[in-house]
């Protein structure tokens, strides 16, 4: 009987000091800062026009839309608050910075290869917030390619996804003016044949009327 009554005081004992230690560590949890984990899956995009799935490169074509996406989350217990997202387009980086300091934020970059010539440009209206279970929590600014755009505070263990769009713009090619073609000038005439045999048969119709001429007025002058 004693070695059970011992027994079950040091139970007991082991009982009282693991609830001890569980009511003085979980305060310490609560108040851990926050922390954005990093990784390749931060920060990927696709293309919506080629329907592919989201990855860290994607290939574009001129007119081709492009959803970007970055997944911030939180992995600490503490909750992080005024965070501010901002992308660049031209170099495919995003950072991710709460009010606690960069050290509690995230990065990621992608590559997009657009077709020769074009240039990415931001779509206005399509910047949203996400929970991890794809609801749409609020529309955001559209500053995020511009300074950036705060998305508010996260809890501690909670994702949250900030989407975007962008278009590849390219020239317009200048069409090749088409060369004017040079009039065909008109054909030549004929002209009427001037052969030594038309010039005698002239001169002879000549004299023969100059002759009938000349007799006609004779005797005209002799009667």
């Amino acid at each position: 009987m004693k070695s059970l009554s011992k027994l079950a005081a040091l139970a007991s004992g082991i009982i009282m000091t693991l609830a001890i230690a569980a009511f003085n560590f979980s305060p310490v949890l609560a108040d851990s800062p926050g922390q954005l984990t990093g990784g390749s899956q931060v920060y990927q995009v696709k293309n919506l026009t080629q329907k592919t799935s989201y990855a860290n490169t994607a290939s574009a074509a001129c007119g081709d839309e492009l959803q970007y996406s970055a997944m911030l989350h939180n992995a600490a217990y503490g909750g992080l608050t005024n965070i501010q997202v901002s992308a660049n387009l031209a170099n495919g980086t995003l950072i991710a910075t709460p009010a606690e300091g960069a050290s509690a934020g995230t990065s990621g970059s992608v590559t997009v290869n657009v077709a020769s010539g074009g240039s990415l440009a931001y779509e206005n209206g399509t910047t949203t917030l996400y929970d991890s279970d794809g609801n749409v929590i609020k529309t955001l600014p559209d500053t995020i390619t511009q300074g950036g755009v705060n998305i508010g505070g996260i809890n501690g263990s909670t994702t949250e996804f900030v989407n975007f769009k962008a278009k590849v713009n390219c020239p317009t090619p200048t069409p090749t003016p088409t060369p004017t073609p040079t009039p065909t000038p008109p054909a030549a005439k004929a002209l009427p044949n001037t052969g030594p045999g038309s010039v005698v048969g002239l001169f002879a119709g000549v004299s023969a009327i100059a002759g009938a001429g000349h007799y006609f007025v004779t005797r005209r002058a002799r009667q």
